[in-house]
């Protein structure tokens, strides 16, 4: 299919059921973070658009679903790209809450949240999920490597515009490489400033460019998220599972969760 996939296990949404906003040859993304695993990159732009026929892909995602029937937690925005960079965003949330009854929730890495209308469109779903890799806007560069024109101070206002309202489980995660390791304290303080439900602490263990960080050291660098809800991607029992799908899911332009 050309606009679903999985349904996949994963350390944070149990059987997640994939939905593809963007799905494009190649990953088409408002970020070109150095740790994606989707390496064939289309586009990275912060130009919002509209990149599939919703009528097409919502018969796809209710088709997906007959499929798959009731071996499904999360219904997931997620895909080649940032799903918010489509600009029927909106309109796809609210189709989707047409077709299931299912919990929805999203990947994101946040870049539209200064956006009135994907922060409603936000509000709707049950679990979100959005991108904290870094304290400021030099290392904010470094590792998300966000396209012309957006802004991390911009996002980080979105966050707690959302955060104070939205009633569904909001998770901050938080993806250490070698280049954010050291300021792991500074992202902790930024983020008791959003006040997320969760803090996900993850790191690169699938294949990409940049080096994951050990077990001792993800556990080390937890210490300084204390008060805060915070799961880490070592300590989950379905991490190896998902491990085992993940060959797989990349060779086909998708990515893990």
């Amino acid at each position: 299919m050309k606009y679903v996939y999985g349904p996949l296990n994963s350390w944070r949404l149990k059987r997640s059921f994939g939905v593809d906003l963007i799905s494009t040859e190649g990953r088409t993304c408002s970020f070109d973070c150095e740790y994606c695993q989707i390496q064939n990159i289309n586009e990275i732009t912060s130009e919002r658009r509209e990149f599939v026929d919703l009528e097409e892909w919502g018969k796809e995602v209710e088709e997906g679903l007959r499929d798959v029937g009731e071996n499904v937690d999360y219904l997931t925005f997620s895909g080649t790209g940032e799903p918010t960079l489509a600009l029927n965003f909106p309109e796809a949330v609210d189709a989707v809450k047409e077709i299931t009854d299912k919990p929805l929730a999203i990947l994101t890495n946040g870049s539209f949240f200064n956006v009135e209308e994907v922060r409603e469109a936000l509000m709707k779903l049950d679990y979100v999920i959005a991108e904290l890799d870094a304290p400021n806007e030099e290392i904010f560069k470094k590792v998300s490597r966000p396209a012309e024109g957006i802004e991390f101070d911009e996002i980080i206002s979105g966050y707690k515009k959302f955060s104070e309202r939205y009633n569904g489980k909001f998770a901050l995660e938080v993806m250490f490489t070698p280049n954010n390791k050291d300021y792991a304290e500074e992202i902790a303080e930024l983020a008791r400033k959003i006040s997320p439900d969760e803090i996900q602490l993850n790191t690169p263990l699938r294949p990409c460019p940049v080096e994951h960080l050990s077990q001792e050291e993800l556990k080390r660098l937890e210490q300084y998220f204390t008060g805060l809800d915070t799961i880490n991607v070592y300590d989950s029992k379905r991490t190896k599972t998902k491990m085992l799908n993940e060959e797989e899911v990349i060779r086909r332009g998708r990515p893990v969760k």
